[in-house]
């Protein structure tokens, strides 16, 4: 591996890795995502396995396969935190190497390496490679079929059935972590592209048609087989999952927002790097009008498409927009790599760079005098040594003030080290319904309810730490016929009546990380006991 590609894959390592383990569940999606690889562990079902009772997944099943064999391979087939988020971390870093070939290859190493990690600390890009959701390994999937497709338009194209198959393979993959999607709008966008290079119509639509559709054959094949498991039940829910949220005709609104939502999520999740762009605008005369590169406009049509597309569903969630964010990247390294923003670029680097010093310190003021309304863990002794990067490449900057471009990377990726390690875990993991985990564990006998609500009312993160073990019942009179000592959990805004006979109450969470409403917990009590 050459040099700057081995720094970067150490720099990704670094970033993504060793942390991945630190912060506790504090929001239901990724347990959610999580209690199917232990349902898949369980049961030994790798096709449509059940959790919570009788809940089968939203989602085709290949992020749960990863998870899975990882937990196998690497942790004695238990999926915990670390191993929940390894594909994630896993796809991002593939996807950034990818991405740095790529970009080598059309600009030379020093701009590949600023594109890569530009994407790699977009904020929303390095959310997603550090939690378990799909979202990552879809977007890697996505992106490393449409640079695969990229290469194969180059006139020495070399092993060009091998790279055919590759773009197969990642596009299937996509397609089972989120179902046709995950081909179709790749290919699309692929097709969109080599229209614009002058491509014939028949023969790109030909190939792309061919492509998405060849990719969504695994996709059938697991879907034919779950359908035999899962009955009515199955199909309605993938048809209102893919064609319903597509359509907007979904039974329940889910994430419905209006059409600017999208942008202004893309300049959230384009942070720090929003604030650079917007500091180089101020050259804008200056910058000269050339016209785009075979890259730059596979580039911008790849993110227009992306972008455009979902602003169709009424559903908008930032993530969705994940695939257009290394085609953004990939203009926002163009702006630094130019140095036609060398001033702005530079008041960019000081402004990160105080702050880089700054935010390490007032979460270590916070650590001696701790905020009233802010609840944050005690610090381990090894998170005061990572506090002090961010400081170090701030304090390097202002004492050298020499490649403007390199500090400023070293600085956001020193920020994220820092984030992912000590000030994550310490701001998220007291909000993690993990805390009240021994009171539910006191008698390891006891059979641990959810009095049903609302299916998004679900205690995704209690039942992950509870070994999948809460089931839920439709009343409290059906919880009235299990045995003393039972715990049923109680949201708020479930129908209690009937409770007080039958069940001890007390308060359990005065803000479930899951739905962010109290949850109580009653316990069985015997018959003839008065309360």
């Amino acid at each position: 591996m050459p040099g700057a590609a081995l720094l970067l894959f150490c720099a990704l390592a670094i970033l993504l890795l060793p942390w991945l383990g630190e912060t506790l569940f504090n929001s239901k999606g990724e347990p959610r995502e999580a209690i199917v690889a232990v349902s898949i562990l369980e049961s030994g079902n790798w096709i449509l396995p059940t959790n919570y009772g009788g809940d089968i997944p939203f989602k085709p099943p290949f992020l749960a396969w990863l998870m899975s064999i990882f937990a196998i391979i690497f942790n004695g087939g238990i999926v915990s935190e670390y191993i929940s988020r390894l594909p994630s971390a896993v796809a991002l870093m593939a996807m950034v190497m990818g991405g740095y070939s790529w970009a080598r290859r059309e600009r030379g190493t020093r701009f590949a390496l600023i594109f890569a990690l530009v994407t790699a600390t977009s904020v929303e890009v390095f959310r997603a490679g550090i939690a378990c959701r799909l979202d990552m390994v879809l977007t890697a999937c996505m992106v490393g079929g449409l640079y695969v497709l990229y290469s194969l338009r180059r006139p020495d194209c070399r092993f060009r059935a091998l790279r055919w198959l590759a773009a197969w393979v990642l596009f299937s993959c996509a397609a089972l972590t989120k179902g046709p999607v995950g081909s179709m709008l790749p290919c699309f966008a692929m097709g969109i592209y080599a229209l614009l290079r002058h491509d014939r119509f028949f023969p790109t639509l030909a190939k792309m048609l061919g492509l998405a559709l060849a990719a969504l054959l695994p996709l059938a094949w697991w879907f034919y087989a779950a359908a035999q498991q899962g009955g009515d039940h199955f199909v309605d829910l993938m048809m209102e999952e893919n064609i319903g949220r597509l359509m907007g005709t979904m039974s329940y609104d889910s994430h419905v927002q209006p059409i600017y939502y999208n942008f202004l999520t893309i300049l959230a999740g384009m942070l720090p790097w929003t604030l650079g762009v917007l500091m180089a605008a101020f050259s804008w005369r200056r910058w000269h009008r050339t016209p785009l590169s075979p890259a730059g406009l596979f580039s911008l049509v790849v993110a227009v498409t992306v972008i455009v597309f979902y602003c169709i569903p009424e559903s908008k969630r930032s993530v969705y927009l994940l695939p257009a964010y290394p085609f953004m990247a990939y203009a926002v390294a163009s702006i630094f790599y130019s140095g036609m923003a060398a001033r702005p670029v530079r008041v960019f680097t000081w402004f990160m760079a105080i702050l880089a010093i700054a935010a390490p310190l007032a979460v270590i003021a916070m650590q001696i005098w701790p905020l009233p309304k802010l609840t944050i863990a005690p610090l381990k002794w090894w998170n005061y040594i990572i506090l002090a990067l961010p400081m170090a490449a701030g304090i390097a900057w202002i004492a050298n003030r020499h490649s403007a471009v390199g500090h400023l990377l070293a600085i956001v990726w020193a920020m994220l080290v820092c984030y992912g390690a000590a000030v994550g875990p310490a701001v998220l993991n007291p909000r993690s319904d993990h805390k009240v985990l021994d009171r539910l564990t006191a008698d390891p006998d006891a059979q641990v309810l959810s009095l049903e609500y609302f299916y998004n009312h679900r205690l995704f993160t209690l039942n992950y730490y509870l070994d999948d073990k809460i089931r839920t019942v439709p009343s409290i009179e059906a919880a009235a016929e299990y045995p003393a000592g039972t715990l049923l959990l109680v949201s708020e805004r479930a129908d209690t009546t009937g409770l007080w006979p039958n069940f001890r109450y007390e308060p359990l969470l005065q803000r479930s990380c899951d739905h962010r409403e109290p949850v109580g917990l009653a316990i069985r009590i015997d018959n003839n006991h008065n309360p």
